[in-house]
């Protein structure tokens, strides 16, 4: 018997996972999401199909802007090792996710060849898809089905090549700090993997997730619980903040806080309160971001008309927001009125049916990425 068919059979078998962790290695992940301002971590356990989290951080990473790559990996590196030492942290194999442009998401056709065939040749049959030199990325690939076209026999395969640079750097993040990574996934395939068991069956169109992040926004539309656009667009939180210290003249600290504590106007009435009380902050702040939200939006019609031109069955039911700067005021109703179609500030931790009370509300959206790295197992993709 196959380690794999062996995995399988004591999968089946009540009270054995840990003679099957002595075949396989333990199931369980620490998923360790890296951001600029925050590293996100969470564990989470499967008791049979329901997911329990067994415990969360979100820490906040004191990085100086004139910090060196060397000392900002030695500051996050620092607070994920505090943080295990905190929480008593039981596992030692973590997962985690890239994204940004140094990372390539195809959806690509190969001729049909088994897993194992397509191992052996995947450098050769990814190198006209990748904008990078073949020898400097690190390459993975899922088979979506197979397919006949022209006769021919072939498969859709998402393939994905990221920089090994930006492969290392996580590496050396998650090594320094006393960790074995086991999983490096994309952002947007975290999020399919955690928007998934909150998906309605009923639900006819495609999911439009946008996930804004300080430095990125990860746009995916997830079509039936598969990932059918993945984009990084590099129009973010920053992008917001930068657009405020423009528009009002401030420092870069100064914009950050009247950020969070204005948004968009979206109501003429209190728009025209605003004027009257002479609120140049508010009405600036609102300004600021409509104009980079009009830029973002252009991205979206993109991203849909693409998807939308691949077949006349398809189309958008609804936009899920996450990230850190998804709790934008107002941003939701903005998007709802630009785009016409329902928008939603995700909750990630929904994924449960006895959520976490001591997550502030300020820092609930941000966990998305993480969340949904701590749902995937080890093995899981064999």
């Amino acid at each position: 018997m196959g380690i794999e068919a062996m995995t399988s059979k004591l999968a089946t078998i009540p009270g054995l996972k840990k003679f099957q962790e002595m075949f396989v290695g333990p199931t369980d992940v620490l998923a360790v999401d890296v951001g600029n301002y925050a590293v996100k971590c969470a564990l989470v356990k499967l008791d049979g199909d329901t997911p329990r989290l067994k415990l969360w951080g979100y820490l906040p990473l004191e990085i100086k802007p004139e910090a060196t790559p060397e000392q900002k990996k030695a500051s996050t590196i620092n607070a994920v090792k505090a943080f295990l030492i905190q929480k008593g942290v039981p596992i030692r194999e973590a997962a985690t996710a890239v994204s940004g442009n140094s990372v390539i998401v195809r959806y690509v056709k190969f001729p049909k060849l088994t897993k194992s065939e397509l191992l052996a040749t995947l450098a050769t049959e990814a190198e006209p898809f990748i904008p990078f030199d073949i020898n400097e990325v690190q390459l993975g690939f899922h088979i979506l089905a197979d397919i006949v076209e022209e006769g021919q026999k072939k498969m859709e395969t998402v393939l994905v090549a990221a920089k090994k640079e930006i492969i290392n750097a996580r590496l050396d993040v998650l090594q320094g700090a006393g960790l074995v990574p086991t999983i490096i996934d994309v952002d947007s395939f975290a999020m399919e993997n955690l928007l998934e068991p909150l998906r309605n069956p009923k639900e006819t169109g495609a999911v439009l997730c946008l996930n804004l992040g300080h430095m990125v926004t990860n746009l995916s539309i997830i079509e039936k619980g598969i990932t059918r656009v993945v984009r990084d667009i590099f129009i973010s939180g920053n992008s917001f903040t930068k657009g405020i210290m423009k528009q009002l003249q401030l420092d870069y600290g100064q914009a950050e806080e009247a950020k969070k504590r204005n948004g968009i106007i979206v109501d003429s009435a209190e728009k025209e309160k605003l004027l009257a009380a002479g609120n140049k902050e508010a009405l600036g702040v609102s300004q600021a971001l409509s104009t980079v939200i009009k830029d973002l939006v252009g991205e979206v019609h993109r991203s849909v008309d693409f998807y939308l031109s691949q077949g006349p069955e398809r189309s958008i039911a609804r936009i899920v927001l996450s990230g850190g700067s998804a709790r934008v005021k107002n941003l939701d109703k903005h998007l709802l009125a630009e785009v016409k179609v329902p928008v939603q500030v995700l909750d990630p931790f929904a994924i449960f049916k006895d959520p976490p009370a001591d997550v502030p509300e300020e820092q609930r959206s941000s966990f998305g990425v993480a969340l949904g790295l701590a749902l995937r197992r080890n093995r899981d993709w064999l």
